[in-house]
Parts: C-alpha cells; structure tokens; sequence
C-alpha cells in the first residue's frame, strides 16, 4: 500500500488508510483466511505485511471490533469472533401445523431441529399496568391489567434474545401461562384455548438499533453488535390482539427467514 490515500474510479474523496486496511482485512475475514476464534496477527506484524504505521492498524482494529468483527481480551490478543448464528423461519414457527408438529415450546424446538440445545430462563412473571405501547398493541386502555411473562432465551447456554409476552391479566390469571414456570403445551396452545378462539395471523414489527448498557451486558454483545426488535402481535380471526410478543434479538446471532409470496 501506499502512503497516500486511495482513490477510485469515480472521482470520490480518497479513503484514509486506516479505512482502506479495515476493509482489506474485513474481507479476509469473510474469504475465511482467518478463521473464527483465530487470533490475529500482531500489530506490528500486520504493519509490516500492508506497510502501514502502527498507528493506521490500531485504527483498523478498532473500526473492525467496533463493527463487532472482532474482538480482544487479556491473554487473548485480537482474534475473529465465533458468531454461531441461529436460522429463523419467522413465517412458520408459530403455525398451528409447526406447533402441533413440535409437541413442546417453539423455542427449544427450533432449535433442536439445528442441532444445537435451546432453553428458556423465566425472569418474571407477573400483572402490571399496561404501558402505552403495550396498550397500543393489545388495543386497551392504557392502565390496563396485562400479565408479563419476560425471559432469556439461550442457545448452548449463549443468550440470543430477551422476549417479553403480553396478555390481558383477566384472560389468562388462571391459567398455565401466569405461572413462573415453562408452558408444556406451549404458550399459543393455552391462549387459544382459554380465548375460545384459533389464532388467525400474526403481524411483525421488526426495528433495528444499538442496545442499552443493560442489553448488551445480558446479550454479551461484543461492541458495534446491533439488536433487532421483532415484535409480533397474533390476532384471531376477528382482528382482535391477544398476544403481543416483543423480543430483541442479538444481531449477529440470528438469521431471519421470511418466505414471501409471488402471486
């Protein structure tokens, strides 16, 4: 590499170097000539082979963890994260034929069925006055009482997601589902039961953002990893809402599937 900034084509303002030796090195990471969990090359090493100062590297290592590619611990040096994503197949999962087919909660399910050990830590279950976003999502009145179940979601005792479930307290006090404790016929099962109703469709509401200091912390989000919000509302057949599931997923943990129709 030169010393000089590098241009293109196009005319564009050239690119500092620190951002040309992240993107080299971004690259190999993806080609797989450094391996996940492998560790890096040091600093200078890595100065000498793209005749770059230490200083442009330490950029490029920053820019390359920032984007939570890599990462660094004490005794560890730098080396390439081990990202295990988890395949979702967000149209299906909560079908009632998948559900059926499952014979236990969804979660745990799904991801057996990827070879690997899924569970759920229950954190709280209990009433509390609806939020404003969580009334707009059941359409009550803000206030109303709504029972929460939150929980950890894990894969190989790793957290993926946190999922936070909302009904209306009244509905389902008695049942199952207010329990601290796991659904053995799962959670969907129960709910229709006790609304005297089948699930009709469901609506997701997915955003992306960074996590709170809390979130990663929970999440073990290396720095630059972003969180998805996939919130999903399941109605019946007359519109009404009685579940709203808001979930926040590691990003670099999940893959999210989505079939869509051609006709």
């Amino acid at each position: 590499m030169s010393s000089e900034r590098t241009s293109n084509d196009l005319g564009r303002e050239p690119e500092p170097r620190h951002v040309v030796l992240a993107t080299t090195l971004r690259d190999a990471i993806s080609r797989g000539e450094f391996s996940p969990g492998e560790r890096l090359p040091p600093e200078r090493e890595l100065a000498d082979r793209f005749n770059a100062s230490r200083t442009t590297v330490r950029l490029a290592l920053s820019a390359l963890k920032s984007q939570g590619l890599i990462g660094s611990g004490q005794g560890q040096g730098t080396y390439v994260r081990k990202a295990r994503p988890i395949r979702v197949m967000a149209m299906d999962q909560d079908r009632r034929a998948r559900r059926a087919e499952n014979h236990a909660a969804t979660f745990n399910s799904e991801i057996a069925r990827q070879g690997r050990i899924g569970r759920q830590n229950i954190l709280s279950v209990a009433p509390e006055p609806a939020s404003a976003e969580v009334a707009r999502w059941l359409r009550i009145a803000e206030g109303t009482p709504v029972l929460a179940r939150r929980r950890v979601m894990l894969v190989d005792d790793d957290p993926y997601q946190l999922g936070d479930s909302y009904y209306v307290n009244e509905l389902v006090k008695d049942t199952a589902i207010a329990e601290a404790a796991p659904v053995e016929e799962g959670v969907l099962t129960v709910l229709e039961r006790v609304h005297g109703k089948p699930i009709s469709y469901y609506i997701d509401e997915l955003s992306f953002r960074m996590p709170t200091p809390e979130e990663a912390t929970t999440l073990r989000l290396d720095p630059g990893v972003c969180v998805v919000r996939a919130v999903r509302i399941a109605y019946d057949s007359e519109d009404t809402p009685i579940e709203a599931f808001d979930q926040l997923l590691a990003g670099d943990k999940h893959i999210l599937v989505y079939e869509v129709s051609g006709e």
